[in-house]
């Protein structure tokens, strides 16, 4: 039975008697449905920024773990290398002392241990951080980690949101641990650059992607 006038303004063009169905395009296609996730926003986390003397506290219990490690690797050599005197050069080697006294072979094994320790410290920041929650020991026991940031906004007074504020990678986490211990091998201090940056960031922080905050986010 054709419908009358009524029956077709009841049903505008496109639209069953039910109205559920998508509305068409020219091409007659129908066009796709708008969810929540387009706008394609990036979710992050809040969370409260330590204070610097949380941040020094973190790295000297860093450092005094790593001079036990570079103390034991210098006592090995010395071991392995038949030195009788142990006690006579171990604080020299560890501590690098150079006098008018040290010799070119001292100062050549005082540069392999160097750089042998310095690479020891890359792998221990570089596992830490990317495998063991984002913290070095010093930072877990200060109840810090580091996370991704690419974008940091400021929500209260050290309160910032984190996006997207996920788990560190191998690879920022080995950026991040190369930039940071061959500045210092190069007699750059990079630790003190967190006093020019927002929200307490190193320059290795920056270019790795990366900030330092406290372990448990505000939400």
């Amino acid at each position: 039975m054709a419908e009358g006038p009524e029956d077709a303004r009841s049903h505008p063009a496109g639209q069953d008697g039910g109205g559920g169905d998508a509305p068409v395009t020219r091409g007659g296609s129908a066009a796709p449905a708008r969810t929540a996730g387009d706008s394609g926003r990036q979710a992050g986390r809040e969370y409260v920024i330590p204070s610097l003397a949380h941040r020094f506290m973190a790295e000297m219990v860093d450092f005094f773990i790593l001079f036990f490690i570079k103390a034991t690797i210098v006592l090995s050599i010395m071991h392995l290398s038949g030195i009788k005197d142990i006690s006579k050069f171990a604080m020299h080697y560890i501590i690098e002392e150079i006098d008018e006294d040290t010799s070119m072979e001292d100062l050549q094994k005082m540069m392999v241990v160097a750089l042998i320790y310095r690479l020891l410290v890359c792998l221990y920041e570089i596992i830490c951080i990317w495998g063991a929650g984002g913290a070095t020991p010093g930072k877990f026991l200060l109840g810090l980690r580091v996370v991704t940031c690419d974008t940091s906004v400021l929500i209260a007074p050290s309160r910032v949101l984190v996006i997207p504020s996920s788990n560190v990678t191998i690879t920022t986490s080995t950026i991040r641990a190369l930039i940071k211990n061959f500045s210092i091998a190069s007699f750059f201090p990079a630790f003190i650059t967190l006093l020019f940056f927002q929200h307490n960031r190193t320059a290795y922080d920056i270019v790795a992607g990366t900030i330092v905050v406290k372990r448990n986010g505000v939400r």
